[in-house]
């Protein structure tokens, strides 16, 4: 058997929580998993939290790294067309909904502290972005950066929210692809100039 770290203990915590949830997996199910006694396992973890603090750090520098590569030598244009192509492909926006679920019910401290951590970095890179645009003459100039990327964050949520059926919007059913084409037609003609938006709408024929 592979030497035991604290890595492989919180990778394999990790894919549970991520099939299960975090609230059904108990240390129990980790160890057993494993193939070792509780006693080893809090060798590592003084207790569950801290386990579940390094998952969530784990996935948000995980998350953090294929969105810089997937947006690397791109200009604010082309991220976004890339984004609502990605959206659409998947056909779902990606929350990892069960574990993510669990640990703001369970543990709201841990959600909380890198919930906003990773909300203020993908603003700032967003309005560094919006920024870059204008000069290249891709965005408007006459808006609030900061006002108009938390709007689209808000929308984005609400969105997921709608998919989710976690909203009061019984009355109106509308499909995925009519609710995400708004979105993108929304943020495009909002955001970029009639240049942005014609090489928009020029990658838009290519793919």
């Amino acid at each position: 058997m592979a030497e035991l770290t604290k890595e492989t203990i919180m990778l394999t915590a990790n894919g549970l929580f991520s099939k299960d949830g975090v609230r059904e997996v108990s240390i129990d199910d980790i160890c057993r998993k494993l193939c070792i006694s509780k006693k080893t396992f809090y060798q590592f973890y003084a207790q569950k939290e801290d386990l579940v603090a390094d998952v969530v750090t784990y996935n948000v520098k995980r998350k953090k790294a294929e969105f810089e590569k997937f947006v690397e030598g791109k200009n604010i244009v082309q991220i976004l067309k890339s984004m609502f192509a990605l959206v659409n492909k998947k056909k779902t926006i990606d929350r990892d909904k069960r574990m993510v679920k669990d640990i703001m019910k369970y543990y709201p401290e841990t959600f909380t502290k890198h919930a906003e951590d990773r909300s203020k970095a993908m603003h700032q890179f967003f309005v560094e972005r919006f920024r870059e645009g204008m000069e290249q003459g891709l965005v408007r100039t006459d808006m609030d950066v900061d006002g108009i990327q938390l709007l689209i964050c808000i929308m984005h949520d609400g969105m997921a929210d709608y998919l989710e059926g976690d909203h009061h919007f019984d009355w109106v059913k509308v499909s995925f692809k009519s609710l995400t084409a708004a979105f993108e037609d929304i943020v495009t003609r909002v955001v970029l100039t009639p240049r942005g938006f014609a090489e928009y709408s020029s990658l838009e024929k290519k793919s």
